[in-house]
């Protein structure tokens, strides 16, 4: 009887230890099963974070812009070779080799059997916004709002006097085609008077001529005909060579375009960073900077997109000087003064050609001529780094009527020194800030990716190449291992599944601030 107590006790005590060992190996592989899933979901985060952190070089180091070149110095879009790079890493992650020792085994192993990328982002989507976005983001961690809000208005309260500028060149081409066709009805009139004469006398006499007034249109209308800078420069002053191609530019190729849906840029407060930012960190003609560069006047290839620096300089003198003219032209209709010296000066004119009537027309056209000097001698202290009045005042002002025909060339003559107005830089980001952020975007990243390709090895890079953000899937697979070791069966043949998503972007949707 003993001996079959003690059997039964035994196979009870055996069984009941097979449960109790059951029941702690599958704690145990449930516990693993759960740890398994956030090994997944870990090593998803740093596996795209580590693709992330294998950021173009230059473009942190000179602009403190973060993208990841996805083409590898191939040239071409490669996401392909993005996936490869992934699955290693994280093949490697989990199943890491030891040096001497083969590989190291843990409770925790599985395989990475496929890591994808599932939603991209490149710098030159939608305009270039990830780009944008990630500059107005940056300097808003450099630069206080307030500071950047009062700088921003400063260029803001320029008024937009180009129609004005252009206005008073309407005035001048009035005046002087009023006086031609003045001077060639009178000519026709003495004409016939000569043949009438010579008709009656039999002799050829000369017909008589009036003396010229002295009419400062002429040469100011034969200056608005000649090349600008040539009258802002002085003959020393070397104007930059450089030009960029324009066959595969940014903004006129055709673009990978990414499917990844980020933050918009919005109208003000990004642009107020974003002029910041191209104030700092690209060249203009009064300001270069010593990293390489395609073009030496950046920012006004930003504004005007054209593929030389002369180019564009010749664009930016052209606008200041329409800008110049408009205050210029407005201040000298408000002033009495030369007001009735310019209708003094028109009466003699008119009275010279014979076209009483077209006073008040000629007077215009000598204002109109007045302001055009004062705008170039403004221009040319402008361009050596000085300063020209907002508002203009007889005591600001510099050139008199008489001497407003020779102003336009003789380069000596600039426009008196001021202590508060905006210089050439101002007037570049006033410009700058009634430009489109789309116009911006496409020529900043078509310029950063002529800047890049002077390094070496990157002579082939392409910003639609560069990623800015992603969305990553990652699959994995893992063994069964605690319920090996008891004899109840395996839940799956296969294994664990596991597939995780990661969104990460070099600017997160919301401030870590």
């Amino acid at each position: 009887m003993k001996s079959r107590k003690t059997g039964s006790i035994t196979i009870y005590m055996s069984l009941l230890l097979m449960v109790v060992a059951s029941l702690l190996f599958t704690l145990l592989e449930v516990s693993r099963y759960l740890a398994l899933e956030t090994t997944a979901v870990i090593n998803s985060q740093s596996v795209t974070e580590s693709m992330f952190a294998e950021y173009h070089i230059p473009a942190y180091q000179n602009y403190h812009l973060f993208l990841m070149d996805s083409s590898y110095g191939s040239g071409q879009l490669l996401l392909s070779k993005v996936n490869q790079k992934m699955q290693e890493l994280g093949q490697e992650n989990l199943n890491p080799a030891v040096i001497g020792l083969g590989r190291y085994h843990n409770f925790l192993q599985m395989d990475v059997t496929d890591s994808s990328v599932v939603q991209y982002e490149l710098a030159t989507d939608q305009h270039a916004e990830p780009l944008l976005r990630q500059i107005s983001k940056l300097m808003k961690k450099e630069i206080a709002a307030d500071l950047a809000e009062a700088a921003y208005q400063k260029i803001t309260n320029v008024q937009e006097t180009g129609e004005q500028g252009k206005k008073a060149d309407r005035y001048l081409d009035g005046a002087i085609d009023t006086i031609g066709q003045a001077k060639e009805e009178k000519e026709r009139e003495n004409q016939q008077q000569f043949q009438m004469r010579s008709f009656r006398t039999g002799t050829d006499e000369a017909a008589g001529s009036e003396e010229d007034i002295e009419n400062p249109m002429d040469p100011i209308k034969q200056a608005k005909n000649s090349p600008l800078l040539s009258q802002i420069l002085s003959k020393d002053t070397k104007i930059s060579a450089k030009v960029i191609s324009k066959q595969d530019a940014v903004e006129k190729r055709e673009l990978n375009v990414g499917n990844f849906q980020g933050e918009s840029v919005s109208v003000v407060s990004d642009k107020i960073m974003i002029l910041q930012y191209l104030k700092k960190y690209m060249s203009n003609y009064k300001q270069q900077n010593n990293i390489p560069h395609a073009l030496n006047y950046e920012q006004e290839y930003l504004l005007f997109g054209k593929s030389s620096d002369e180019e564009n300089l010749k664009k930016m003198a052209s606008r200041l000087l329409l800008v110049r003219e408009g205050i210029n032209f407005a201040y000298l209709m408000t002033d009495h003064a030369k007001c009735e010296e310019a209708f003094a000066a028109a009466t003699a004119i008119a009275a010279a050609a014979g076209i009483p009537a077209a006073v008040k027309a000629i007077q215009m056209g000598i204002l109109a001529s007045w302001a055009y000097a004062e705008s170039i001698a403004e221009m040319r202290t402008l361009f050596e780094g000085g300063m020209a009045a907002s508002v203009k005042t007889s005591e600001n002002w510099t050139v008199s009527l008489a001497e407003a025909a020779l102003v336009p060339f003789q380069t000596s003559v600039k426009s008196k020194e001021v202590q508060k107005g905006l210089d050439y830089e101002d007037y570049l980001q006033a410009f700058l800030a009634i430009e489109s952020l789309k116009k911006i975007g496409e020529r900043l990243a078509n310029l950063l990716e002529k800047n890049f390709r002077l390094y070496a090895g990157y002579d082939q890079i392409k910003m639609d190449h560069m990623i800015t953000a992603m969305e990553t899937s990652h699959r994995y697979q893992a063994r069964q291992v605690f319920l090996t070791f008891v004899t109840i069966a395996r839940l799956s043949k296969k294994g664990y599944q596991y597939e995780t998503l990661y969104r990460f972007s070099y600017t997160p949707e919301k401030d870590s601030e």
